[in-house]
């Protein structure tokens, strides 16, 4: 185990060695592939989720070939399905039939090639049915923190994603943050979640798994909720509003009682603009000089880059995003992790 016990205004063992990697790859895969949205309601059937040649091996050569050192896969979006046969709801792979833990082949896969998985996870629920009540979903969440983080080995990190559902006004991504003040103070702390109880279950579990809250967009490098232990920026150069976007760069932030903590920066952005990959899609493909640029600048800043490619609905990633990525690590050469 990693002692994580260091002067809050320096990265603890844990930080350090999670700086070290780098470069990871995101991967969006679910009902959502299946359906073709972005974002789904809930209500697609379990059984629609059928990758009839699901190959995270394909994934983790993919992502060793692109000089990536970590990984981070969504278990669970949105819309509440989960892509382990968790024992707490019934909308995961465990009623889709044929289906595989998803998880658990990525998790073989990724160590196997020698990355390191980490774990997406949204905070949103469409599906489960207690959602609203809020102390028996905060229970729902850490009974399934309890399976991620003790069935499937060391995870180097959690991305939580999701978190303006029980806290914005307008339980909208982009709110105006004007709004804040018809909220109550502790729910922008995450109270709806019980946000500082599922952080510390998450370190009675696994200590050294770093937690990360996205902020959405339009607040790149702020942090959402405390405790955390890394903050996120969310594409590059994003419009707000008619705004640019500028990330904060800060790594040292002070907490909710005023005590400076060193929190690093995850940039993360995708090759495919709906994160998720959905069929006969038409958009530009980021250049090879693209994605050495996103690379570049993440590490002037000190910060990692997670970058997404959404598997298709075989379970394969796409060979034109292997070819760009193949292309951008031979570029890059000698400059990656």
């Amino acid at each position: 185990m990693i002692s994580t016990s260091t002067s809050p205004t320096l990265p603890s063992p844990a930080q350090s060695q999670w700086m070290k990697l780098g470069y990871g790859m995101f991967l969006h895969f679910g009902p959502n592939t299946f359906n073709g949205v972005g974002w789904g309601d809930g209500k697609f059937p379990a059984s629609g989720f059928h990758p009839r040649k699901l190959n995270p091996r394909q994934w983790a050569e993919a992502a060793a070939e692109a000089g990536m050192r970590y990984a981070i896969l969504t278990t669970k979006h949105h819309d509440g399905f989960c892509l382990w046969p968790s024992a707490h709801t019934g909308y995961s792979v465990r009623q889709s039939p044929g289906a595989p833990d998803v998880l658990g082949a990525y998790v073989e896969a990724f160590r196997a090639a020698g990355l390191t998985p980490g774990l997406y996870y949204s905070l949103w629920d469409l599906n489960y049915p207690r959602y609203e009540d809020d102390a028996a979903y905060a229970d729902y969440m850490k009974a399934q923190m309890t399976e991620l983080l003790s069935q499937y080995g060391p995870i180097c990190q959690l991305w939580f994603d999701g978190g303006w559902d029980k806290e914005s006004p307008t339980r909208s991504w982009n709110y105006d943050e004007a709004l804040n003040a018809t909220v109550p103070p502790a729910q922008l702390k995450g109270e709806r979640w019980d946000w500082p109880g599922l952080y510390a279950h998450i370190k009675s579990l696994q200590p050294d798994c770093l937690v990360l809250n996205n902020t959405s967009s339009h607040r790149p490098g702020r942090v959402r909720y405390f405790p955390t232990d890394l903050r996120s920026s969310e594409h590059f150069d994003f419009l707000y509003r008619e705004e640019i976007c500028e990330p904060d760069t800060r790594q040292v932030f002070p907490d909710d009682s005023g005590t400076p903590r060193f929190l690093p920066l995850e940039y993360c952005t995708s090759l495919n603009p709906d994160w998720f990959w959905i069929e006969g899609k038409f958009y530009g493909h980021p250049s090879v000089d693209t994605i050495c640029s996103w690379y570049r600048r993440a590490r002037a800043h000190q910060a990692n880059l997670l970058l997404n490619v959404g598997p298709n609905k075989d379970g394969l990633i796409p060979a034109y995003h292997c070819h760009y990525l193949k292309e951008a690590a031979r570029v890059l050469g000698s400059e990656l992790p």
